[in-house]
């Protein structure tokens, strides 16, 4: 077997139906994307080949693009800035040993398991400024004066959707974080102990350093759904009200499967993609760091 293994040309097979699986279903349709883009095409009729003018007019002349990559970037931000700590604070609470942690671990963890589209829809409910209960909630407790139609308002629709987005997720970063809290050995904490540093300065000195890599792929993860962020803003407020809460992969769905504009729909995806893969780059390289070993 071990020779088997080192044998460049059966690794090099074994790998074969893999790499095939991924050149047919991954690679080829980007190449397609980035050629449609060039293309005008309604997808029915012939193509016209027009070059870059689908990209001049998605960095030129759409407005709405603008607020779409804003948008995916307020998605970006949230997720790392606001969802992360959330979810640090949430493990390191589950982490501790005292009663019913299990409860709340589940509690937490409840609305992972619900599909987006449910979410979506329990929320649109909640937020509903006639029946919903928020609008019921702050009435009780005197803030009537706040209430409003939060999925309807420009200034709030975006809001809206990022807490439910942040509740939504905050357990699945919760669970993937406690799970490498418990890859950290106990003996590490009792050293620490002896030395003064509990609490915060244990949490800063050895569950920061020794959870880095887990926090990497988290940040990663986060960047990658909040860039690719579909189905919430389609079923709450499908981009609007005034494209507030348009994003990328909502318009680039608009254009090319509602407006039957596939090269501009595909010139938003060919941006997509690229969006994503020179940030995770970018990430990658920020936080790349020597391993820590105590």
């Amino acid at each position: 077997m071990e020779k088997a293994l080192s044998n460049k040309k059966i690794i090099a097979l074994f790998l074969l139906p893999g790499l095939t699986v991924f050149l047919i279903f991954y690679f080829v349709p980007i190449v397609m994307t980035a050629y449609y883009s060039l293309q005008d095409w309604d997808g029915i009729n012939p193509m016209t080949f027009i070059g870059l003018d689908n990209y001049t007019k998605m960095f030129t002349v759409d407005k709405s693009f603008w607020q779409a990559v804003w948008n995916s970037l307020a998605f970006l931000l949230v997720g790392v800035f606001i969802q992360l700590p959330v979810s640090f604070a949430l493990a390191l609470l589950v982490s501790r040993k005292m009663k019913g942690r299990k409860w709340f671990r589940n509690i937490y963890f409840f609305p992972v398991v619900m599909s987006t589209t449910m979410v979506s829809l329990l929320w649109v409910k909640i937020y509903d400024p006639n029946i919903g209960m928020l609008n019921t909630l702050m009435d009780t407790l005197g803030l009537g004066a706040w209430t409003g139609a939060w999925l309807g308002d420009t200034k709030t629709a975006l809001l809206s959707v990022l807490i439910v987005t942040t509740w939504h997720y905050v357990g699945y970063n919760m669970l993937i974080l406690f799970a490498g809290m418990q890859g950290i050995p106990e003996q590490y904490y009792e050293a620490a102990k002896l030395d003064g540093a509990t609490g915060w300065k244990a949490v800063r000195h050895i569950t920061f350093p020794l959870l880095s890599d887990v926090l990497r792929i988290c940040i990663v993860l986060n960047v990658i759904y909040a860039l690719k962020t579909f189905e919430s803003v389609y079923v709450m407020t499908n981009g609007g009200p005034l494209n507030s809460t348009t994003v990328i992969a909502l318009k680039m769905f608009q254009e090319a499967f509602l407006k039957q504009n596939f090269g501009y729909g595909s010139a938003l995806a060919v941006f997509m993609v690229l969006e994503c893969l020179i940030i995770s780059w970018v990430l990658n390289k920020i936080l790349t760091q020597e391993k820590i070993e105590y």
